[in-house]
């Protein structure tokens, strides 16, 4: 395969290389025409190789996009990628003054926890501190929970549950008050 024929395969299986790149959309700040500028690329690439190695452009292809979006796209269980806001996220009226008025509404969540884990257990502010994204490495889901606890995805919710209830109870009953904590 040429290089002409490369991008017109490109081009003819744009369905399907846009529905392979929407999974990344939400993890990345690059739009679907820079992912279809990778495509091109990784055509291109893909026809030197496929005559090298001897094997089907396809195959080539879809290895090479692969990589490339891995590396471009941060995703679950890597650290490497943008951290930037996706561009799809940054459109509209997004003053600065209307996002901090957003913030000033919202309580400290670590102040809020700090205030309340005085009633939880040892395991339930480990578990709620981390879903919470108090930590270093930001906000961990439960499955990440469990791996980093050694334990499984099931007792993660089920402390997480206790705890929250646990907090529930102490505020409806006026063990804890919460002065100064704006909740909705």
């Amino acid at each position: 395969m040429d290089f002409q024929n490369a991008a017109q395969w490109v081009t003819d299986n744009e369905t399907i290389i846009k529905g392979f790149i929407h999974k990344y959309r939400n993890f990345s700040p690059y739009e679907e025409c820079d992912f279809m500028q990778e495509a091109f690329e990784a055509a291109m690439i893909a026809t030197v190789r496929s005559r090298e190695k001897e094997i089907p452009f396809e195959s080539a292809f879809w290895m090479i996009f692969r990589n490339q979006i891995n590396e471009i796209t941060p995703h679950p269980g890597y650290t490497k990628g943008s951290n930037s806001v996706p561009s799809h996220l940054c459109t509209g009226d997004r003053s600065l003054s209307r996002i901090q008025a957003r913030r000033q509404q919202q309580p400290d969540i670590e102040a809020l926890y700090n205030y309340v884990s005085k009633v939880l257990t040892e395991k339930e502010r480990t578990v709620l501190s981390l879903s919470l994204g108090l930590g270093d490495e930001g906000r961990l889901n439960q499955k990440e929970i469990a791996q980093r606890l050694g334990c499984v995805e099931s007792n993660v919710r089920d402390t997480l549950k206790r705890g929250l209830n646990r907090i529930h109870d102490k505020v409806r009953s006026g063990a804890i008050t919460l002065p100064g904590f704006l909740i909705s």
